[in-house]
């Protein structure tokens, strides 16, 4: 009983003892919970105006981003933006400036050739006079009396003239002819020579005679080879110009379906098409482009227009590079060369052994358009390009 009486007051200690701690410690937990909700809410707050913060910088981000994207979607579009190359082939047969050089050509062969023929006549005539002397001399010295022959004596009265004297009169009378010798020609009338005369040596006065055999020595006789010499000289003058002529009568072509196509233009026409430009100085070396690479010198030309401002920018004057070849950016080094006519022979082997022949690294056709996929950025090049070479046939 007693035990049971301890128990129940101990546990009645124990409950009031239990009670208060436990109240105080509800009033710290509410009093924590309240600081923490006051601090939370401040917390949240910043939390909410720094999301508002990112949200507007996620939009204004975003705005331009989008401005950006467009801006750089525009460049794109634009560089890609392909304008229709024209495809109408143009060819030239004939014009007054064509018809004029050939005129001028045709006047120069028919002058060679008179010159030509005036040569030849000479050098006939100089063979002529060769033969003709030798023959004279072998025909009056192949005797004994040979230096008598030679010996002429003034024809008196008492003299008698034998018909070979006449013969020899009238072989001089031919020479005279021949030399356009005068005197010659006096000297057969008035002299006679004593051809197989027997007692002519006797008649022979030294004071007054004439030795033939000396003044036929002194007649001129001009060398042939150099006259020969000048005739193979003209002969390949009137061949150039008759090839010259053969070409100018050649139809001109430029077809932008077909850049390796020849156009047959010549180192005339070129000059005629480029005057008044930059590019005039170089017009032989499209022409010699076109002949050793088969690129059509047109656009090679229609090329050097569009990417050099007609020979006027600063890679043509400082680089020598007319067809902007590997100028991809301001910085890029492009083909440099020593001269200009160099920078275009690099262009056309390019083009013809990369761009224009079956297998080429950037073959995919042989119109200015195919090129135009390899060789610049954006697909308004060829058009461009083949603008530029119709402007220059227009001024055939």
């Amino acid at each position: 009983m007693r035990r049971k009486i301890m128990t129940a007051f101990v546990c009645a200690i124990m409950t009031i003892s239990v009670i208060p701690v436990y109240a105080d410690d509800t009033q710290t937990d509410q009093a924590v919970t309240t600081e923490v909700s006051t601090e939370t809410a401040a917390t949240v707050q910043e939390t909410k105006r720094t999301q508002r913060k990112e949200q507007q910088k996620k939009k204004t981000t975003s705005k331009k981003y989008t401005k950006t994207k467009k801006v750089k979607s525009k460049k794109k579009a634009e560089t890609n933006k392909v304008v229709p190359m024209p495809t109408q082939v143009i060819s030239k047969s004939s014009s007054d400036t064509i018809e004029g050089r050939i005129k001028d050509k045709q006047a120069k062969v028919k002058q060679l050739k008179k010159q030509k023929a005036k040569i030849q006549e000479e050098i006939r005539l100089e063979q002529q006079k060769f033969q003709s002397i030798n023959e004279f001399y072998k025909k009056y010295t192949a005797n004994s009396k040979a230096e008598i022959a030679l010996y002429g004596q003034e024809i008196t009265p008492s003299m008698k003239i034998s018909k070979k004297d006449e013969q020899l009169r009238e072989d001089l009378y031919e020479l005279a002819d021949l030399f356009g010798d005068e005197n010659l020609r006096t000297i057969a009338s008035e002299y006679v020579f004593g051809i197989n005369h027997p007692d002519f040596e006797t008649l022979l006065d030294k004071n007054e005679t004439i030795q033939l055999d000396q003044y036929l020595k002194n007649e001129q006789i001009l060398p042939i080879k150099p006259m020969e010499e000048k005739v193979q000289t003209i002969k390949k003058q009137i061949k150039k110009f008759k090839e010259e002529i053969k070409k100018e009568e050649q139809t001109r072509y430029f077809n932008p379906n077909d850049v390796s196509a020849l156009s047959h233009i010549t180192v005339a026409d070129a000059k005629h098409m480029l005057e008044g430009t930059a590019l005039y100085e170089n017009a032989k070396s499209y022409v010699k482009a076109e002949e050793k690479y088969h690129v059509n010198a047109v656009f090679l030309m229609g090329i050097a227009a569009h990417e050099s401002a007609w020979g006027t920018s600063r890679r043509a004057r400082e680089d020598n590079n007319l067809t902007g070849y590997g100028v991809t950016s301001d910085h890029a080094k492009g083909i440099n060369k020593s001269t200009k006519e160099a920078g275009l022979l690099a262009t056309a082997e390019t083009l013809h052994e990369k761009y224009l022949t079956p297998g080429g690294s950037y073959y995919v056709g042989t119109s200015a358009a195919a090129v135009n996929k390899h060789y610049c950025v954006g697909g308004e090049w060829a058009a461009a390009v083949v603008k530029n070479a119709y402007l220059l046939m227009e001024r055939l």
